[in-house]
Order: C-alpha cells, then sequence, then structure tokens
C-alpha cells in the first residue's frame, strides 16, 4: 500500500511539473489518511489515498490580447460542454464569424445575461472586473462567473474542464475578471522538485525495507 501510495504521489508531481507552462492549471496534491477497523481479532488498520486539487491562484500573465481573460479570486468562467455547463479557469477565448464568443475549443461561453449579438467586424471589445461586456458604448451582457462552496467535489473530464456533481452547492464569486491577461499555473517548479525528490527517497526506502522482508520469507521457507 505504501508503495503504491508513493508511486500515486510520484505521478502527480510529475504532472505538476509537466504543466508548469499550461494556462489555469491547478496543482494535485495526494495525501494520505489511516484508519482502523474494529474486529474481534483486533483492529484492522489501512491507509486510504486521496489527491486533493490546489485551486489556489495562479499569476497573471499579460497578454495584451483583447479576449484573453484572467480571473483573480475565487470562479470559474462556465462554458457549455455536450452534457451541460462545465466550468475553467482557462479564459483564452475567441469570438466566431457568428459573433459567438468560444473557448479555444469551440465550446460556446455562457452569460449570466443573455447578451446582445456580437458584431466581428465592429469596435472593440472591453469587459469590466465583474464580466460584463461592452462594444464601444453598447453593453453586451454578462459573462457567468460560477463558484462552489466545495471545490473538492468537482472533477476534471477529459478535455481539461471542471465537472460538479448535480448536488454542488454554488456560492458566491469572488474573482474579478481582468482583461489582456491569462492565468498561469499555480504550480512552483522548485517546490515541486523538493517534493519529488524527498517522495522518490522514501520510495528507494520502503522498495528496501519490502526487499528484505522477502528475502527473510524466502529465507524461512527455504527446504533444508
Amino acid at each position: 500500500m505504501a508503495l503504491v501510495g508513493l508511486e500515486r504521489e510520484l505521478d502527480g508531481l510529475s504532472t505538476n511539473l509537466a504543466n508548469l507552462g499550461t494556462v489555469g492549471y491547478k496543482r494535485g496534491r495526494s495525501a494520505f489518511h489511516e484508519f482502523s477497523v474494529p474486529r474481534q481479532s483486533g483492529d484492522v488498520r489501512g491507509v486510504v489515498i486521496r489527491t486533493n486539487v490546489d485551486f489556489s491562484q495562479g499569476d497573471l500573465e499579460r497578454t495584451g490580447r483583447d479576449l484573453d481573460l484572467a480571473l483573480l479570486g475565487e470562479g470559474f468562467f462556465a462554458v457549455e460542454g455536450p452534457a451541460g455547463e462545465v466550468y475553467t479557469r482557462v479564459g483564452d477565448f475567441h469570438l466566431t464569424p457568428q459573433g459567438v464568443l468560444v473557448a479555444e475549443d469551440g465550446r460556446p461561453v455562457n452569460w449570466q445575461r443573455r447578451p446582445v449579438a456580437i458584431d466581428p467586424e465592429g469596435e472593440r471589445l472591453t469587459i469590466e472586473s465583474d464580466g460584463t461586456v461592452r462594444q464601444g458604448s453598447t453593453e453586451l451582457g454578462r459573462l457567468r462567473i460560477v463558484d462552489f462552496a466545495d471545490r473538492q467535489r468537482l472533477t476534471r473530464d477529459a478535455a481539461g474542464y471542471w465537472v460538479a456533481p448535480p448536488e454542488a452547492r454554488q456560492a458566491v464569486p469572488t474573482a474579478a475578471v481582468h482583461q489582456y491577461a491569462l492565468e498561469g499555473s499555480n504550480g512552483n517548479g522548485i517546490e515541486e522538485m523538493v517534493a519529488m525528490i524527498g517522495v522518490q527517497r522514501a520510495f528507494e526506502s520502503v522498495a528496501r525495507v519490502v526487499s528484505s522482508i522477502e528475502e527473510s520469507y524466502r529465507r524461512l521457507t527455504r527446504p533444508f
């Protein structure tokens, strides 16, 4: 169990390192929880391995692009997925020729209020901190920003979006929208490398103990 847990933690750290340059990436952290089950012959002890997501803020990186949006604070952009609404911190949006604001993969971005149509050939868009979108002096609507009381209940789908279970309780988002910027990964390369070295050493130590125990069993069961 210890080796499996350490291997899983090592995989998580490797994923964090690989995504240091990924926009909006939130690093994962593995945690070990001990438990005991009372039995007549004595308590049975075990370990549960749980991976939590660190939803802390990543640094904002200015891009200067009109439709690059970053969130500073708690919340997610809402995007329309194939099976319903999904959520993201990745704000590198685009405009279709039909004037639809979409995520990088073409999924429509959801609005809090039904928007006035965007003119793809019109004036530049400006987005205020509360998500209100204007084209020139015309207010088009407000982007939908969502947050949840327990973000650890969110799961990540194959496309990298966050999916909320039906019973997830929403919370009031505090995030402010920053135009011309994107949020970077909240991973820290030095911290991840230090943690990885520690896990590798622990893995090697446990592996040596397991090997020693196996050798002892072999000697005990060896025929004379």
